[in-house]
């Protein structure tokens, strides 16, 4: 019946579009879970002067594993930076990616496309953290290869070339020597004939000359038979003999009265046991007040004004506390403080003699003076903190290298303007550059001057 057939095609349309919605939803759930679409993922980043044919959406692989793609490439601002890469992985994979796993771009095959590879870390490091930056391996390219080589080669024909030419010039210079060595010996032998003539003449004199002081003869021949000199002789030296020993007498008397002088007892000992004592008395009057000034300070009657006044010790400032506003007080307030911002590129160089320690260049040192200039007639009665960052390595390694590179800028500054050593400190913050210019992470450090003010 014409109802009933209606029914049923109206059935059919409902079976298929059921079946097609089905077969969408496993379609779409399938090309999900293959592309990681639906899997908890972190973020950290990296960055490579070359992204030799990485494009955003690559694959990311860790330890060989298939672990995330990459989200972003974001291009540098100047020629000196490097491009950053926004690295999207999979969470069951993170205790793999430490902060110092390497991230290196590879090509699947010989001319397959390029992906992401994230080595496994060490276990002495900790898991890289959400937002942060893992050190990178430039990409090898071919054509860097073959340049290179095409250079080596040409130095090792030049190389030839120079060593054919310096061959020949030394056999030229072989052959000119044995004809004058030739020449030489033909020179010579008349020489050697003479030579060995007076030779034998010499040897008859002395022959004679020892014949004649056997017999006594001559001043030498006198003095080897005369008994009466050796007689003389043997006086002579039992004199020496007697002047000796009274000189060693008196020697050994001196140093009697030396050591009666130097004993338990004597006076020199006395005089100096009275020194020592008046020394440490000294030195624990001296360590006493030191303790009790310190324990002033931390008086809670006393320490708002010695604070105010920075009669403190900037080296137990933590870094926590720093960035917790520990120099801001009532008359120092958070925006009467001065930052300038300076990048190390700018600052420091290798030291060649000390591997891994920075130096300051020429350019550096006339940067800073440029720097601190303008407040210079402000620090006297104000606080100077040197901050230091690093963004390279682990997190000790940053606040190692960030600490010695204010180090150095410290005691550079000190010792030029002759500033005041209580009042001019460092702080170490290694990665944590908040409030650097552009919000980026600084590498570098920045000059804080704490000012008093309404």
């Amino acid at each position: 019946m014409p109802g009933e057939s209606r029914s049923a095609r109206l059935v059919g349309v409902g079976v298929f579009v059921l079946v097609t919605v089905t077969l969408f939803a496993v379609g779409l759930f399938m090309i999900g879970d293959r592309q990681m679409a639906f899997a908890r993922k972190f973020t950290v980043y990296t960055e490579f002067a070359k992204v030799t044919g990485l494009q955003p959406g690559a694959i990311i692989r860790v330890s060989g594993a298939k672990g995330g793609s990459v989200k972003s490439i974001r291009p540098p601002s100047r020629p000196t930076d490097k491009f950053r890469i926004e690295l999207e992985i999979t969470e069951d994979l993170h205790p793999l990616v430490r902060t110092d796993s390497i991230a290196s771009i590879e090509t699947e095959g010989l001319v397959g496309g390029a992906y992401l590879a994230v080595g496994t870390g060490s276990d002495r490091a900790p898991a890289a953290p959400p937002g942060s930056t893992i050190p990178s391996r430039e990409p090898f390219e071919i054509a860097d290869l073959m340049q290179q080589m095409s250079g080596t080669i040409r130095k090792v024909n030049e190389t030839i070339e120079v060593l054919a030419t310096e061959v020949q010039n030394t056999l030229q210079t072989i052959g000119g020597t044995v004809e004058n060595v030739n020449q030489l010996v033909d020179d010579v032998t008349d020489d050697v004939k003479t030579i060995t003539s007076a030779g034998a003449r010499i040897t008859g004199d002395a022959a004679e000359i020892a014949d004649k002081i056997r017999k006594g003869e001559g001043t030498i021949g006198k003095l080897v038979n005369d008994d009466e000199l050796y007689r003389r002789t043997v006086a002579i030296v039992k004199s020496a003999e007697d002047i000796a020993a009274d000189t060693q007498r008196v020697v050994q008397e001196a140093r009697k009265a030396l050591e009666g002088l130097q004993s338990k007892d004597g006076p020199v000992n006395s005089l100096t046991a009275d020194v020592r004592r008046t020394m440490e008395d000294a030195r624990d009057a001296m360590t006493g007040f030191a303790e009790n000034m310190d324990a002033l300070k931390r008086n809670f009657l006393f320490r708002g004004f010695f604070n105010d006044r920075g009669y403190f010790s900037l080296s137990e400032i933590s870094p926590a506390a720093y960035r917790a506003g520990a120099l801001t007080t009532d008359k120092r307030r958070a925006r009467n403080i001065s930052r300038t911002w300076l990048g190390a590129g700018e600052l420091f160089e290798a030291d060649p003699e000390q591997p891994g320690v920075e130096r300051l260049t020429d350019g550096g040192r006339r940067r800073l003076d440029a720097a601190i200039a303008p407040s210079l007639s402000r620090l006297p009665g104000n606080i100077l903190i040197i901050e230091g960052y690093a963004q390279q390595g682990t997190i000790d390694e940053q606040y190692v290298r960030s600490r010695a590179r204010a180090a150095v800028v410290r005691d550079y500054l000190i010792d030029k303007f002759h500033l005041e050593a209580r009042a001019t400190g460092v702080m170490p913050l290694g990665a944590d550059s908040a409030g650097s210019p552009g919000g980026q992470p600084w590498d570098g450090l920045a000059l804080a001057v704490f000012l008093r003010g309404s």
